[in-house]
């Protein structure tokens, strides 16, 4: 009867540690399957998310690729207009450049100079030459700063003197422009003008001398004023007394040289005695 009992305790404990064993190892196959499962479905939502990662990239870089492409023909389209409107410009420039070369073409020098009168052409600095603002048909006044050669000087000396040698002389033409306005953009941004004149023969000599000796300098005279004047030669005397009579100041310049000093008469006291209107 103990037999019996022991070997009974003996089959239930046996039993019970078999059904722990199948328990445990139950658990750890049910824990298995779900780490199993667990990774599987972290490893197909991982690739998922990739694949919606990819997607939305290669849509983005799609819609950059079109949006640079829609960008740059654009700026191609702008640059085709502005190219078209630089060349319809330029067209346009050349056709205004092309008419107003034939129009002057048109017009000869010697329709425009005045009987008895000769034209003659001298270079002048833009500066001198009115700031480059002259016009064709305007009258000026030409100041000559001349190099003359000193007296007796064997060492070929020379002085400058500046004097108005011409006044109310008609400008015929400013380099090829015979017409009024003239271009002053180009006149006062070139070097020199090529001024051409109406003079008289007289004139013409003395006005190629001038330019030959020393360098001309112009000034622009009202409209309908010919009136011509009695004018010195400028030097510091004269600008001393114009300067003093004109404005009341004097100026220390300094004595011209070569010119004759006028030695005033010395002043004596005496008294006069007159007898039937003659000083005896």
């Amino acid at each position: 009867m103990a037999m019996d009992n022991r070997r009974q305790i003996v089959l239930i404990a046996i039993a019970v540690v078999a059904g722990i064993g199948a328990t445990v190892l139950t658990s750890q196959y049910v824990t298995n399957k779900i780490d199993e499962k667990t990774t599987e479905l972290h490893d197909q939502y991982m690739a998922q998310q990739k694949e919606a990662t990819e997607k939305l990239q290669l849509q983005s870089q799609q819609q950059m690729a079109t949006l640079e492409n829609e960008i740059n023909q654009v700026r191609q389209e702008q640059q085709q207009a502005l190219q078209q409107a630089t060349a319809a410009m330029r067209a346009q420039q050349q056709a205004m450049q092309q008419a107003t070369k034939v129009k002057r073409s048109s017009v000869l020098l010697t329709e425009k100079t005045p009987p008895g009168k000769r034209a003659v052409t001298v270079m002048i600095d833009s500066l001198a030459a009115v700031g480059g603002l002259l016009n064709a048909g305007d009258f000026v006044d030409v100041i000559a700063h001349l190099n003359v050669p000193q007296e007796n000087d064997a060492a070929g000396k020379t002085k400058t003197i500046t004097a108005m040698v011409f006044q109310d002389l008609q400008v015929l033409a400013i380099n090829t422009n015979l017409d009024s306005p003239g271009e002053y953009d180009e006149q006062q941004s070139a070097p020199s003008l090529k001024i051409t004149f109406a003079v008289d023969p007289q004139e013409a000599g003395l006005l190629a001398f001038a330019d030959k000796n020393g360098k001309l300098e112009l000034a622009l005279r009202a409209p309908n004023e010919n009136e011509k004047q009695m004018v010195k030669t400028s030097t510091w005397k004269t600008l001393a007394d114009y300067v003093l009579q004109n404005q009341g100041a004097s100026l220390d310049v300094p004595n011209e040289e070569g010119a004759p000093k006028v030695q005033e008469p010395e002043q004596k006291p005496y008294i006069q005695i007159f007898r039937g209107g003659k000083e005896l």
